[in-house]
């Protein structure tokens, strides 16, 4: 026999109860959903890797990596003066990554156009433009280029942004303080030079300077198809949580490049010498003040004292 329930809960109970399960599966059946739908999914395999092994920064482990690793949305990859990496791109784009280069793969979900941030060093990059696939974005500290079809090369150091559009036609993109503008359209064989706040000089091909100091590989078209030739992928070789020297560089770039740092990289604040190197950085990150220093809680208004009861 069914033993009957003699003290339901109260109707205002109930009714949280119900709006409360109401909400969460209404809530799992949007991830379900469109978790496949916001994934970013900027990233490929490093199908070719002359030199030295390289870094990447993953979450916040430093690791280290040779050809066969694939790179994913938020890497943050940087080469030794002797390397050369060509990575197949999911769509078939290809991309070079020159010596002595930093790079960031920024897309955060897969709304954002793809944008490879070039924060020094040289890269070449081939867009073959799927049918169905966003313009790609490949933008230094001073310009860049947004396009679905074109043979591009960027060089970044610390005077000035240089790029040579070999191939195919784009969208000159220019960076103005934290913003990112977009200006004339380029032509083949155009060649852009920018300095920090300075307009854009245009060329109708590129400077003897830039030509001389290109790598050697860049000069040919990057070789396709040679992750066919991998006999095995390869994962990242974990070296240790970054310091803040690993990070400064992007923790310093522009702010709006820096989105969602403080979620990925809060936790190495546990780290006293993370935590203090932060702090002494301030001026460059100023976003991260009230994460360091948190104000204290608004004071709680005093309510008056009870009078006491007649008697």
């Amino acid at each position: 026999m069914v033993p009957q329930v003699t003290s339901p809960l109260p109707r205002v109970v109930q009714l949280r109860v119900h709006l409360f399960f109401c909400f969460f599966c209404v809530a799992l059946s949007w991830t379900c959903t469109s978790s496949g739908k916001t994934a970013p999914s900027f990233g490929g395999v490093v199908a070719i890797a002359d030199g030295e092994p390289f870094t990447i920064v993953r979450g916040t482990s430093l690791n280290t990596a040779t050809k066969g690793v694939t790179l994913a949305a938020g890497d943050m990859v940087e080469t030794g003066a002797g390397a050369f990496l060509v990575v197949e791109m999911q769509g078939g784009d290809l991309l070079g990554i020159g010596p002595s280069t930093e790079v960031y793969f920024m897309q955060r979900t897969a709304s954002d156009s793809p944008t490879l941030v070039v924060l020094k060093g040289w890269v070449k990059a081939d867009i073959r433009g799927a049918s169905k696939g966003p313009d790609v974005r490949v933008l230094g500290t001073h310009l860049g280029i947004q396009t679905h079809h074109a043979v591009v090369l960027l060089h970044v150091d610390e005077q000035s942004d240089s790029m040579f559009d070999e191939q195919g036609a784009g969208a000159l993109l220019l960076r103005d303080e934290a913003a990112t503008r977009t200006g004339t359209n380029t032509a083949p064989n155009q060649f852009f030079v920018r300095e920090e706040r300075a307009d854009v000089i245009s060329q109708p091909r590129p400077s003897h300077q830039f030509v001389e100091n290109m790598p050697i590989a860049f000069r040919d078209p990057l070789p396709a198809n040679a992750a066919a030739k991998l006999k095995k992928t390869t994962g990242l070789e974990f070296v240790r949580a970054v310091n803040y020297a690993d990070v400064q560089q992007w923790l310093n770039m522009p702010r709006d490049w820096r989105a969602g740092f403080i979620g990925r990289f809060r936790r190495r604040l546990r780290d006293p010498a993370f935590f203090a190197a932060m702090d002494a950085s301030m001026a460059q990150h100023p976003e991260w003040q009230p994460i360091l220093h948190p104000p204290p809680p608004p004071e709680e208004e005093l309510q008056p004292p009870a009078r006491a009861a007649a008697h």
